[in-house]
């Protein structure tokens, strides 16, 4: 098996996109992603990079973010409805869970009518290996 899928992800969307793809407990995914977004005037990589003015500023942890302890403007992604994960550029891991890969950009619940821009994520489940 090795199914794949690619999703926009509007930095817009509270609570993030459903994918398409359902996995089962301990099959193999790899979220990878591009594109930029902005929220408050800064300009986001998926990676949680951050630039604003054009002047790379690092990564923005602020305190009440979807996933705390990942930067705003990161991808991140669930599986059901489990935790959250920093997925960012790339990420490979097993599901701890069965259902659906849901991608989402990081920010406050009820702050995202400010963001701007999308990130295009592909997502693929590789089975168990």
């Amino acid at each position: 098996m090795n199914e794949f899928i690619v999703v926009t992800v509007p930095a817009k969307v509270e609570g993030g996109v459903k994918s398409g793809i359902t996995v089962q407990r301990d099959e193999v995914i790899t979220v990878s992603a591009s594109g930029r977004a902005s929220y408050n005037g800064g300009v986001t990589y998926p990676d949680g990079t951050r630039f604003i003015e054009g002047k790379y500023s690092g990564a923005y942890m602020a305190p009440g973010l979807l996933l705390p302890g990942a930067p705003a403007g990161a991808l991140i992604a669930r599986v059901g409805s489990g935790p959250w994960l920093a997925v960012g550029s790339c990420q490979t891991f097993r599901a701890q869970d069965a259902g659906e890969v849901t991608v989402a950009y990081n920010d406050k619940p009820g702050q995202y009518g400010d963001n701007a821009g999308e990130y295009v994520a592909t997502i693929e489940n590789h089975g168990k290996i």
